[in-house]
């Protein structure tokens, strides 16, 4: 059995029985959704949704074998009133939260205004730039891939890239692995001329997929020739453009953008359908739809150009999610879950571990240890200097809490001030 596109089972044909008719189709499934899943039948290699009411008991079992269970939301705590104060102690805009504890969110809130200077407030609905919390989400990914062995941690630039960028010859033997530890000598700072060949302020929905290949290609191809700033896999340098680059080795193997590979295989199978790219609020004009980014409490920046990092950097941070999908995400880190997205534990356990010698730094995670997680933790924050955003789980409690703020300065504070008021009400 193999898994592909939305990590279902796409090669086990199996019957399907329509519950209104009783009629049967031989068919694969493709994708499953909350409601619908698609099928490729087998008689013409049509795929079609069918709606989960439609069928019988048995398909719906055998649907819930590879489809993600939400994290259980039966009595979640509204955490407004408990962080309203951030915003004004610190001087932010806005904060939210969201907790899980044993599998279940148990809480998840928003407080403060979506814009400086405006009456529109934030709301539980809203969603909220992830920054560098994008990394953990690429690792998992790849991960992906090494399960079905399409790719390994050691798998080599040269054996993938090789054919399709240049490079400098100190780059060729940098392996996947290396990327996502931060051990791959690329750097972490790089000059603005790597953007040459990029349609830097676009936003992702509006460039092809032809057009998101190929210019991120050439960021990379522009990258891999600047000078490595340490020797590749002998220390820890910090690298935004080194998971641009472990991004574009999978869009290499597959012929697809980092972008569809993530919704296929993350926010998909995961049923986080408030998820995307860059600045949520980048359609508003003047009324906030979202909470629009900040360099300060005071400085809105308007949606357009400036209002994110470029797309092309996506892979080390340009997600955003709802505080709903970025609970389901957080919640299968929290648990290991083997399920539609990753289907071995050790998977789990060589993204959290930490690499020896390297800074506490895993992949796409680092290791720490608290008061409440019962054991090591693993945390990230992200900002594109205009949001933050802070995550911390407790794989051996399995519990998670994640802050969140539209603004840049003092973002790191907020959430800092949000997340132990959050910690002592719900996991001490």
């Amino acid at each position: 059995m193999a898994m592909l596109g939305g990590n279902c089972l796409a090669e086990e044909s199996r019957t399907w029985t329509s519950q209104a008719t009783g009629r049967q189709f031989e068919g694969a499934m493709v994708s499953a959704g909350d409601e619908t899943v698609s099928i490729r039948r087998d008689a013409d290699g049509v795929v079609f949704e069918v709606k989960k009411s439609d069928l019988v008991p048995g398909d719906l079992d055998w649907i819930a074998q590879y489809v993600a269970k939400p994290p259980a939301t039966d009595r979640v705590d509204d955490l407004s009133e408990l962080i309203a104060g951030i915003p004004a102690d610190v001087g932010i805009p806005a904060i939210a939260a969201v907790v899980i504890d044993g599998g279940a969110v148990k809480g998840m809130g928003a407080a403060g205004m979506r814009k400086a200077g405006d009456s529109e407030k934030v709301g539980i609905g809203d969603k909220w730039h992830l920054g560098s919390c994008t990394k953990s989400m690429t690792a998992t990914l790849a991960a992906t891939f090494v399960e079905e062995g399409a790719i390994t941690w050691e798998t080599t630039l040269s054996e993938v890239l090789g054919k399709k960028v240049k490079m400098l010859e100190d780059y060729e033997k940098v392996t996947l692995g290396l990327l996502l530890a931060n051990r791959g000598g690329v750097p972490g700072t790089v000059p603005d001329s790597v953007y040459a060949g990029v349609d830097f302020g676009a936003e992702v929905k509006d460039l092809s997929d032809r057009d998101l290949l190929k210019q991120r290609a050439e960021y990379v191809e522009a990258v891999l020739n600047l000078p490595p700033t340490t020797p590749p896999g002998t220390a820890y340098e910090y690298s935004n453009s080194g998971f641009v680059v472990a991004g574009a080795m999978l869009e290499a193997l597959t012929g697809k953008p980092w972008e569809r590979l993530i919704e296929e295989r993350i926010f998909k199978p995961l049923g986080m359908d408030a998820s995307g790219f860059g600045n949520a609020a980048r359609g508003d004009k003047r009324n906030p739809t979202q909470p629009w980014p900040h360099k300060n409490a005071t400085t809105p920046v308007p949606p357009g150009l400036g209002d994110d990092n470029s797309w092309v950097i996506g892979p080390a941070g340009t997600v955003h999610c709802s505080l709903k999908d970025i609970a389901r995400y957080i919640a299968m880190h929290a648990a290991r879950e083997v399920g539609p997205v990753l289907k071995n534990k050790e998977s789990f356990e060589f993204l959290h571990a930490a690499v020896p010698d390297n800074g506490d730094y895993a992949r796409g995670w680092i290791v720490t240890q608290t008061g409440w997680s019962q054991g090591p933790a693993i945390s990230h924050d992200g900002s594109n200097t205009m949001n933050h955003c802070s995550i911390w789980i407790a794989p051996e409690r399995n519990a998670a809490v994640a802050a969140f703020t539209n603004c840049g300065d003092k973002g790191s504070e907020g959430c800092r001030a949000a997340i132990p008021l959050v910690v002592e009400k719900y996991l001490k």
